[in-house]
């Protein structure tokens, strides 16, 4: 499903952009779908509903993140573990894929950006190494709106020197090149969880809404399961949490570079 563009870029990179990858009538299905997971209620035990505090009204608090939401909606979860998506999954991995773990990062007007960060060490000690992520916005990316970027040539499988807060260090990030990636709604985005990559604050008055869909090789087995047990565990959203628990540090490994607590 790569052509020899795109193929060579992702070879280089480790990431690559597919411009129109869903059809109109799918991309009109996913931004409906993403609006109903958006006004889903808290609700223990199955999706998870991450806050950020409002940078420009302190003591108030917006939505940031959804985890763990395709076990309950059937039409996102046939579109992103439907046969295009993981054809390009199994193309870019060299093998059939499983997922991993999914999630939509909201960073709604005033959200706050994400770090320099890699997303590898948060899932290297679940006995699997390499992880692709399937993207795909339902907002256009804009600088103003904090767009991911992601770094060039630097796909090496190793982690990089890190902050206390699991960001990559300035230094470290001085030696490489980023890239805005301005997609669109219908648009996929496929990288390696080694690549760094980044996204600034949203000060724009409208969402940026993304889809993030984690797969490990097949060959590396099932996780998904033991992946959300541990971090319901140690990084649970709001509505689970126990007073007096830190779990910003408990759960740092589930935390790396997220704006919220």
């Amino acid at each position: 499903m790569l052509d020899g563009d795109a193929r060579r870029h992702w070879d280089r990179h480790g990431w690559v952009v597919l411009p129109g990858f869903f059809p109109p009538r799918e991309t009109d299905d996913l931004l409906r779908w993403t609006a109903e997971v958006e006004s889903w209620p808290e609700t223990p035990g199955k999706w998870m509903r991450y806050y950020e505090r409002h940078r420009g009204e302190p003591g108030t608090k917006q939505l940031a993140r959804v985890e763990n939401y395709l076990p309950y909606h059937e039409g996102l979860d046939g579109l992103f573990r439907g046969r295009r998506a993981l054809e390009l999954l199994a193309e870019c991995c060299g093998e059939p894929v499983l997922l991993f773990k999914d999630k939509i990062n909201f960073k709604l007007p005033g959200g706050a950006g994400f770090g320099d960060h890699q997303d590898a060490p948060a899932y290297v000690d679940f006995g699997v190494e390499h992880h692709v992520t399937f993207a795909t916005p339902a907002d256009p990316f804009t600088m103003e709106n904090g767009c991911i970027e992601m770094a060039m040539d630097s796909c090496q499988r190793i982690i990089r020197p890190q902050n206390p807060d699991g960001t990559v260090r300035a230094d470290e990030m001085a030696k490489l090149s980023l890239s805005p990636v301005l997609a669109r709604p219908g648009d996929a985005i496929v990288f390696d969880a080694w690549v760094p990559h980044r996204s600034g604050p949203n000060r724009s008055s409208g969402p940026r809404r993304v889809h993030y869909l984690t797969f490990n090789p097949a060959s590396a087995g099932e996780h998904r399961a033991e992946y959300y047990a541990r971090k319901r565990r140690l990084f649970p959203p709001e509505c689970e949490r126990e007073p007096g628990v830190d779990y910003a540090a408990i759960g740092k490994q589930f935390n790396l570079a997220n704006p919220f607590d």
